[in-house]
């Protein structure tokens, strides 16, 4: 099995698969300090479900099973994701 990288950025972890894809929760915590991350994940993927063409589960070993996105998926979030956080 290939390695997987984690990133810590300010004690807050970010996973990322070995061909670059990374935790969506993870990413959306890190960036905003936000709680609500999962309910944040669960509304975009209702009114944005094309993201989900983009994503896939991907399991780090002990850590679980985790939504990982790739690189179109993550613009997508980056240009949606300030209008989740009013």
């Amino acid at each position: 099995m290939e390695q997987t990288t984690t990133i810590h950025f300010d004690d807050e972890p970010v996973r990322f698969t070995p061909d670059g894809k990374v935790a969506v929760l993870d990413a959306i915590r890190m960036l905003y300090c936000v709680e609500e991350s999962q309910t944040i994940w669960e509304r975009m993927k209702t009114e944005y479900p094309d993201i989900l063409n983009h994503c896939e589960d991907y399991s780090f070993n002990s850590e679980g099973a985790a939504a990982v996105i790739d690189k179109e998926g993550w613009n997508k979030i980056w240009t949606i994701l300030p209008q989740y956080l009013s």
